[in-house]
């Protein structure tokens, strides 16, 4: 069918009914007459599933969410309303993106970064994260206990794992300036001053993008195209239960992947949609684990550096297992040059280099 005589066709009949000129090609019109073309993928012959699935499934790979590819690819306007945000990809790819070996352990050299959420009513929650030398985040620890005073969560976050070499814990800025009334007769204080006074010294306030939308898709691009690659962060759990499980996990997250399964986006009411496109906003309830992870996944840590002695060895690893201890002297040397150049602050290093060498290179 022609575009002028589905036009004409389209005045016989009521508003909002379709005609299909071609195939992923329709015509509409709106009930003031104004006539409405939907163009669909499919209308592409190399882009149609029943002549190509394999396009449709590849191209699905590369959105972060279905709710991304029903709004993006299939013209559904209030796709993602009350959505699950995280549960269809970590059920799907759980195996990928949960450790669930029990002789997990990290690697000594690797970075470690923490996310830290204060409640009382609320969970207190804290997120313990390695960073591998690619750059890949592991989840692996938590602390996570509601009702709790700060003198009654210190001891407990103080026991986790590597709690001495966290390069930093991000935690919500408002804790660094919100006063609170801890004891009668006592001036109100700012929670992380009493948290420091009680042996908690290492919280940073966090001052990068905050936004829940935004870790959302942050969140999910480490989790993207996971049929061809690994995800780039992952969760270490080896006691997940569908409740909450308050307390201190050394090595594992429950609580955090708990919530990510319950995190939603927020549903608009039919009237709201007439007048409203469909919201990404994500509802906050029983994301306190989930805010502790935002803070340090959205502080875009570095790739853990490993030390000069390692770096060495490895190099020369295969001269020593040959026996070829001329080229283990020279490799080591030559080794020892690079890192000492790398190290130096001249003019011809970067600025972050110079900086860190300097020692003024610390996050606050």
């Amino acid at each position: 069918m022609d575009a002028a005589t589905a036009i004409d066709e389209t005045r016989k009949l009521g508003a909002q009914t379709k005609i299909e000129m071609v195939r992923g090609l329709t015509l509409r019109r709106t009930k003031n007459g104004i006539p409405i073309a939907r163009l669909h993928y499919t209308a592409d012959p190399d882009r149609d599933p029943e002549l190509h699935p394999e396009w449709k499934k590849t191209a699905r790979a590369k959105y972060s969410s279905q709710m991304r590819w029903d709004r993006e690819q299939e013209i559904v306007d209030n796709a993602g309303g009350g959505q699950l945000v995280f549960a269809d990809t970590l059920l799907t790819w759980w195996d990928k993106i949960v450790i669930e070996d029990p002789k997990w352990r990290p690697d000594p050299g690797w970075t470690v970064i923490a996310g830290f959420d204060h409640g009382r009513t609320n969970p207190t929650a804290l997120e313990k994260s390695y960073v591998d030398f690619q750059g890949n985040i592991i989840l692996a620890g938590e602390y996570y206990m509601p009702g709790k005073e700060v003198w009654e969560n210190v001891p407990e976050i103080l026991k986790l794992p590597d709690v001495d070499r966290f390069e930093a814990c991000w935690s919500d800025p408002s804790i660094f300036d919100q006063k609170t009334q801890q004891e009668t007769g006592k001036k109100a204080r700012a929670i992380a001053s009493l948290y420091a006074e009680h042996g908690v010294g290492f919280l940073n306030s966090f001052g990068g993008n905050r936004n829940d939308i935004t870790f959302a898709e942050r969140l999910l691009s480490h989790w993207a195209d996971l049929e061809n690659r690994a995800p780039s962060l992952r969760i270490v759990c080896r006691n997940y239960s569908d409740r909450p499980q308050p307390g201190l996990h050394p090595w594992d997250c429950p609580n955090l992947l708990w919530e990510l399964l319950q995190i939603r986006r927020k549903k608009l009411t039919a009237t709201q949609l007439l007048v409203r496109n469909t919201s990404e906003e994500i509802i906050d309830k029983n994301n306190h684990a989930v805010d502790a992870c935002k803070y340090l996944v959205m502080s875009l840590p570095e790739p853990s550096k490993k030390s000069a002695q390692r770096r060495i060895a490895e190099a020369v690893k295969p001269f020593a297992a040959a026996g070829d201890f001329t080229n283990v002297h020279l490799t080591a040397e030559k080794m020892r040059r690079e890192i000492e150049r790398e190290e130096d602050p001249s003019p011809g290093s970067n600025a972050r280099q110079r900086l860190r060498k300097m020692g003024r290179f610390r996050r606050r």
